[in-house]
């Protein structure tokens, strides 16, 4: 069933003429930044966008990963970049309102999906940050809707782009749900059907000609959201999960203060710091240790562990350290099964709760257990719905 609608913004909901709006964007940046004393930006952008699609070690938001690319690449220090781009998005960008105009029905789509409990995320392409991006939803219209979507993407909180599918399985883990229980609504194929449906969500391709009209009036039919039915599983979908939800994991790290890491939102719920000690001890002595004896031995017994109790020790006082020997061993993951063929994907085990199982579904489970205690995390910060 559907419980979330990830919608587009760019000739989705508001008309972008994208060349056009492209390239006032540069000549505008470019000259921005020449005003500041800054020259050559233009092929410095191009080489800092460019970055944000790279594969990192580091996890870097979009917009770190363009202002260090900015600043080596126009020898500049990160201060004086960061305040020409604040300048540049204060002023010059919003000009550009003038090639923008709102699409018939964003706003009345909107409202219907909201009147329905749905949550409702921009799914928009994270390269501008939060300021412009909420910009851009004025210009849409939807200013009035800013404090009711579940989530915006933009480039301050997110580390991947359209159309890598990790980018749709942090936007989903962001938002709370499964990925099959997420329609993603845009017009572009290659940067919001098929990624997002290479990741398990369910998708409907905006006409240009037709407009938002056929979802509007699809979005109105009795039972509609009990339509879609579960994705079928492929290989295909689990690393870009297992790279989208450590990035939505990050994302909402970075919003936690200094006296939360401790707290309980309830003597049986478990503080950000065990939370986060979980899942770094359950991906070497859990997910790690069950896919290898699925690899190297032929039929396995699996057997299910106790589920931990409220009261777990912490393994460590600092956050952001637990992050980091998590996603250390979350990329040893990885590299496992990085090469797999599909015979490997399939091969067998028997669980000690699920039964007989095989590898993709394994794999999956791990994927599930990490949206699992992302939004456990997400509900004790209060940045989520339940």
């Amino acid at each position: 069933m559907i419980k979330a609608v990830l919608l587009d913004l760019d000739n989705t909901l508001l008309h972008n003429p994208d060349r056009q709006f492209s390239s006032a964007f540069r000549q505008q940046f470019e000259a921005q930044l020449a005003d500041c004393g800054i020259a050559g930006s233009g092929e410095a952008l191009r080489s800092g966008i460019k970055a944000i699609y790279a594969r990192r070690e580091r996890f870097l938001t979009n917009a770190d990963v363009l202002r260090i690319g900015l600043a080596d690449g126009l020898s500049q220090p990160a201060e004086a970049i960061s305040k020409a781009l604040a300048s540049f998005y204060a002023g010059p960008y919003e000009g550009l309102v003038s090639l923008t105009a709102p699409i018939p029905k964003a706003d009345t789509l909107v409202s219907c999906l909201l009147r329905q409990g749905l949550l409702v995320a921009i799914a928009t392409n994270p390269l501008f940050p939060e300021s412009a991006t909420r910009r851009r939803l004025e210009w849409a219209g939807l200013g009035v809707y800013m404090d009711e979507f579940a989530f915006i993407t933009h480039s301050e909180n997110m580390h991947a782009a359209k159309p890598d599918p990790a980018y749709y399985a942090e936007t989903v883990a962001r938002v709370g749900v499964e990925p099959d229980e997420a329609l993603m609504v845009g017009d572009s194929a290659v940067n919001d059907i098929q990624p997002a449906a290479a990741l398990g969500i369910h998708t409907w391709q905006v006409d240009r000609e037709s407009g938002l009209d056929p979802i509007y009036e699809h979005v109105h039919q009795a039972d509609w959201r009990q339509a879609y039915s579960t994705s079928h599983l492929s290989p295909e979908m689990i690393l870009p999960q297992f790279l989208g939800n450590v990035g939505a994991l990050h994302g909402l790290l970075t919003e936690v203060k200094d006296q939360q890491w401790l707290q309980r939102p309830d003597p049986d719920e478990w503080s950000i710091l065990q939370i986060l000690c979980h899942l770094w001890q359950a991906e070497t002595t859990v997910h790690q240790s069950r896919l290898r004896m699925m690899l190297e031995e032929d039929d396995p017994f699996i057997v299910a562990l106790p589920a931990p109790g409220p009261h777990i020790a912490p393994c460590h006082d600092d956050g952001h350290e637990i992050f980091w020997r998590f996603w250390q061993e979350r990329l040893k993951t990885i590299d496992l099964l990085g090469n797999l063929s599909q015979s490997d994907w399939g091969r067998p085990a028997r669980h000690s709760i699920f039964g007989l199982t095989n590898l993709l579904e394994m794999a999956h489970f791990t994927a599930q257990h990490d949206r699992l205690h992302i939004a456990q995390l997400c509900q004790t910060l209060g940045k989520c719905s339940d």
